[in-house]
């Protein structure tokens, strides 16, 4: 190779230098460009990633309430002006009352599974709810309004429940305060100076309108929350337009004095503070959803046109509420979808909003896949339950996961059947002519409402080889309130304990400071539960016996109506051995709902939130006269929707029963 001359070469490695030198500043810079672009780049997707959401909920108002799903709709260019910045959901189902309706949408899941047909005593801890998860991914959250999802104990109220701050009421009765005179002795609810809540405090009495009071105070959260870094979730829930009907004066001049007027007069209030909130929100920011907990009452008006039924019962009126969904620039504006949508779907799909990881077993949908198309949610059936202690029945109606079908069951009498695609109100009863389809249906209706009330416990060896611990779900585990069925699989027991002394007492189940279940050779088993003590006598110990300890504790309700009756039972090998009725209700604190429920001697359990009954049992229902006769001949006749308790012992002892 040819010598280079050393003024070229030193000339080219000076000038070489020099273009590595630009080279490699010009990478670096690039590296840099590219690094803030990529950051700028995160910064934004983060922005839209956890936008603030704003969840505001209508009480009672029906299909027929707003303008902004219906032609002949009442007025309410606030909900008209969302709807047509987002994106109507015109086949929405809610539950047919208040407190399933909003436990379903804090918890994504049916409501039936944390106990509530329609009350219950509270949220499991086991089911994060929406303000909880939201908060675990740096949200601040607030409540405005009306809880009414548990308030048996402090531990179901927004405190425990991802709501540190909050302000308004447990439940509606709260905001009078005291019980009103009256000859029923009802608590009168009220939106005049209301009784009202901070942060889980004593009541305390505010001047004004609830509506205006409930609104304000949101928008002075709004101004203060945007003034901050993190994102938040603000849960706004009016009363309105829930009864009692009291328009404000200033919006009731403006309407006239009839039922109707009136209530037009309240939905306009709640549309026009609607319009208020929504001007101090950031819109680009923010995902706002407006859905009603039920359909309305049709007290004063044809709430739910055009579709039959009204509150609380099991028609498609019931259900069908506005649920419009918004948020400017990220998601369309001014579409209709009429995909089968539920309640129970807002949870994931505001997860989804934040990019928050959805907990499992949710029933709910994320909903964005049908933000820009008409598919991508998975379809399913659906189950709705009230049970009625007072006649020991449960009113039903199921929708199947086509929506074409609507089986309805009210008052727990009789069986309806809707064809919903020819008859799309839900007014036309098509049984007798579709009487296999009407037994489908019923069928899956009664799988679902079992594995509905299954309750999830855990199970952990206990001290001792022969002994199993079960854990978790505390409020629905541990007799507390409402209903509940425990299913023990016991026995066969050796011969050294089957022969000892009749005086013995062998403790073979139970939950420390609830309850324990004991035998006593030669005499049987024996249930003792607070004070009352149950027998059964069948027990075999040379088998495995199927034993259900099963019951309903009563709470004394808002409304004073009738004294509660609270109801034990115990079966074993599906027959009823034992019943007490008017029996105590048990207090029982955290330390006793806490403790495990143990079962010895190489048992097993399996625990349900119902009370579980057969047709052979005593039928003593709490009626007007006028009605009795009519329950007690569809009892004798089988004919009433008896929760039966061939369901969990089918699910006991199957070994023995496969031999």
């Amino acid at each position: 190779m040819p010598s280079i001359p050393s003024s070229i070469s030193g000339d080219w490695y000076s000038k070489g230098l020099l273009l590595i030198v630009v080279l490699l500043f010009s990478w670096l810079l690039n590296i840099k460009n590219n690094v803030l672009s990529l950051t700028q780049s995160a910064t934004e997707t983060a922005t839209q990633a956890k936008p603030n959401i704003l969840l505001i909920v209508a009480d009672d108002l029906g299909y027929n309430d707003t303008s902004a799903l219906t032609p002949g709709g009442l007025p309410t260019p606030n909900l008209e002006r969302l709807a047509h910045e987002g994106i109507i959901f015109r086949r929405h189902y809610a539950d047919a009352t208040c407190t399933p309706s909003r436990v379903a949408i804090m918890t994504g899941r049916y409501p039936e599974r944390s106990g509530f047909r329609p009350i219950g005593g509270e949220i499991p801890a086991e089911y994060s709810t929406i303000a909880e998860r939201l908060r675990s991914a740096g949200y601040e959250t607030y409540l405005t309004g009306k809880w009414h999802a548990g308030e048996a104990r402090q531990h179901a109220w927004p405190n425990s429940k991802g709501f540190p701050e909050w302000f308004g009421f447990l439940n509606q009765w709260e905001t009078a305060g005291i019980v009103a005179a009256s000859e029923s002795g009802k608590l009168r609810p009220t939106y005049r100076d209301p009784m009202l809540r901070t942060n889980g405090g004593d009541l305390e009495q505010h001047s004004g309108h609830l509506t205006d009071i409930l609104a304000a105070h949101t928008i002075s959260k709004v101004q203060q929350l945007q003034q901050r870094e993190k994102p938040w979730f603000i849960y706004h829930a009016f009363l309105a337009p829930h009864q009692p009907i009291q328009p404000a004066e200033h919006f009731a001049q403006r309407h006239p004095d009839t039922a109707e007027g009136r209530y037009t007069a309240l939905v306009a209030q709640m549309d026009d503070a609607v319009g208020r909130i929504l001007e101090v929100v950031d819109r680009d920011r923010t995902l706002v959803v407006f859905v009603s907990d039920n359909g309305g009452t049709n007290t004063d008006r044809n709430n739910n046109f055009p579709f039959y039924g009204r509150k609380s019962e099991m028609y498609e009126g019931a259900f069908r509420t506005p649920l419009i969904i918004s948020w400017p620039g990220k998601i369309p504006q001014k579409r209709v979808v009429d995909s089968v949508v539920m309640n129970v779907d807002i949870y994931p799909t505001l997860l989804a909003s934040a990019q928050v990881e959805f907990p499992d077993g949710l029933d709910g949908e994320n909903l964005w896949p049908l933000f820009q198309t008409s598919t991508g949610v998975n379809r399913r059936s659906r189950g709705w339950e009230v049970y009625s202690p007072n006649v020991n029945t449960l009113s039903y109606s199921y929708l199947t996961a086509d929506g074409v079908w609507r089986l309805s069951n009210p008052q727990g009498l009789n069986q309806t059947l809707h064809h919903l695609e020819a008859t799309p109100s839900g007014a036309t009863d098509v049984a007798k002519d579709h009487a296999g389809k009407l037994e489908e249906l019923a069928t899956n209706f009664w799988q679902d409402h079992w594995r509905k009330s299954l309750v999830p416990t855990l199970q952990n060896p206990g001290t001792n080889s022969n002994q199993t611990l079960y854990t978790g779900f505390d409020a629905m585990r541990t007799p507390h309130r409402h209903g509940f069925a425990i299913g023990l699989e016991l026995g066969p027991f050796q011969d050294p304990f089957i022969q000892g002394s009749d005086r013995e007492l062998h403790a073979i189940a139970g939950q420390a400071g609830s309850w324990t279940l004991h035998y006593k050779p030669g005499h049987g088993l024996e249930w003792h539960i607070g004070e009352v003590v149950l027998r059964d006598t069948h027990f075999d110990p040379h088998r495995c016996n199927a034993v259900i300890l099963t019951g309903y504790y009563e709470p004394r309700g808002h409304l004073a109506m009738r004294e509660p009756r609270s109801e034990l039972k115990i079966y074993s090998s599906g027959f009823i051995r034992d019943a007490k009725r008017d029996v105590a209700l048990i207090a029982v604190d955290d330390q006793v709902l806490r403790a495990p429920t143990y079962v010895n001697y190489a048992g097993a359990a399996r625990f349900s939130n119902m009370m579980l009954s057969s047709f052979a049992d005593n039928y003593a229902p709490r009626l007007r006269p006028q009605f009795m006769a009519l329950y007690e001949s569809a009892y004798r006749d089988q004919q009433l929707s008896l929760v039966d308790v061939s369901m969990m012992d089918a699910e006991l002892c199957r070994r023995e029963r496969a031999h």
